[in-house]
């Protein structure tokens, strides 16, 4: 499976601490090397009855980080959102932009 980062993702990221987002990239490619990943790392699920995503998920001392994606096509994961979780839900805002973002996604 390849990879595939969009530009928003790619901004988004960058503002996580280094460390943050080197524990979000090891995910990534333990789920790409077909390892199974725990429940506090991972998760997958639909924001809607169209909208399946993959949801990467690390902890650490300056809170709850998560990188959302997408598979396309059954060989892309789409790297779509990367955002500071504050709230025990997905907010509905964070949820219209992974929605928005998914439909321009042009592979």
């Amino acid at each position: 499976m390849q990879v595939v980062q969009m530009s928003q993702f790619i901004k988004e990221i960058n503002e996580f601490p280094l460390e943050t987002r080197e524990d979000i990239f090891s995910l990534i490619a333990c789920f790409i090397n077909g390892e199974r990943l725990n429940n506090t790392q991972f998760k997958t699920f639909k924001i809607d009855k169209n909208t399946k995503i993959l949801e990467f998920k690390v902890k650490d001392d300056r809170g709850n980080w998560r990188a959302i994606s997408t598979i396309m096509q059954g060989k892309y994961l789409v790297m779509v959102y990367a955002f500071h979780k504050k709230s025990q839900e997905l907010l509905e805002k964070d949820k219209d932009v992974i929605k928005n973002r998914i439909k321009r996604i042009e592979i």
